[in-house]
């Protein structure tokens, strides 16, 4: 699994009204046979929805796997950041597309979990 080069997420806060302009968009280039811009935006309506996803332990974790792979429990002692939690907000920023995981043979050990990000670029956006 390797970073996904030049695919770009987007991540911000969004009308509803915007959202579904942008679709219709979307919707047009696919009906004249072009191709909608690569990537993934993850659209909040609402600013404190935003915030409980994007937290500044988050934002130092996403960073800190910025260009390569790291084993879960590296990832945690770089952060200083019990396994634990670390473990907790991989799992949450997988199930919103912006990390993926995969488990490794680590000889002697066993197997371990280790963590990219999904895309080469994240960008964090907030108007509000």
């Amino acid at each position: 699994m390797s970073l996904s080069r030049g695919r770009k997420i987007r991540i911000g806060i969004e009308s509803m009204d915007r959202f579904f302009s942008r679709m219709r968009a979307n919707a047009r280039k696919l009906d004249r046979d072009e191709r909608p811009a690569p990537g993934l935006n993850l659209s909040f309506e609402d600013p404190a929805d935003f915030l409980e996803v994007i937290t500044p332990a988050r934002v130092r974790l996403l960073q800190e796997i910025n260009q390569k792979a790291v084993p879960l429990f590296a990832l945690a002692a770089a952060l200083s950041r019990d396994p634990s939690a670390v473990r907790r907000d991989v799992t949450l920023l997988e199930s919103k597309h912006l990390v993926k995981t995969r488990r490794v043979s680590n000889p002697g050990h066993d197997v371990q979990t280790v963590v990219e990000r999904a895309a080469a670029s994240i960008e964090l956006a907030a108007t509000v």
